[in-house]
């Protein structure tokens, strides 16, 4: 049998460096986080976080109704939904920035009222109307004080 010839000293070479190492953790890391990714953005999260988008925007929209005095009115069908205000001749303007209009990113159908203008606490009218994308489902409605929950 022939020896198998080691270059340079046994006692240097054993193990892995601190380097290898890290780099290993690294692409390891790196490939759980996208197999995470891939795993939980799951159409059910997606729901719900237009869900809380849409809640949100409405009870803001309903606070700058009551901080301003100002109307706004709420509109929501198959296209999206989107706050409008009047200008001076009465038309109706869509508002922008954190009121912005939202489309839907699948097919959805609107059931109930589809429109509707915000109110302070105390003059409101009852508001409910379900949104349905596939198997989900949401029915959205307006408190007695003005704001808006899911059921």
């Amino acid at each position: 049998m022939t020896p198998i010839l080691v270059i340079g000293n046994k006692d240097d070479q054993a193990g892995f460096s601190l380097i290898e190492v890290l780099v290993v953790l690294l692409v390891l890391s790196i490939t759980f986080g996208m197999m995470s990714v891939s795993f939980f953005n799951t159409e059910q999260t997606q729901w719900k976080d237009m869900n809380r988008r849409l809640l949100v925007s409405l009870n803001h929209g309903k606070d700058e109704t009551t901080l301003s005095g100002a109307p706004i009115v709420f509109q929501i069908d198959r296209k999206g939904w989107r706050f409008l205000a009047p200008n001076l001749k009465d038309e109706f303007y869509v508002l922008g920035d954190a009121l912005s209009p939202y489309a839907w990113k699948t097919q959805t159908n609107v059931e109930g009222i589809t429109q509707f203008q915000l109110d302070e606490a105390g003059s409101t009218s009852p508001v409910v109307f379900k949104i349905i994308q596939g198997s989900l489902t949401a029915t959205i409605h307006r408190r007695r004080d003005g704001y808006f929950e899911t059921r």
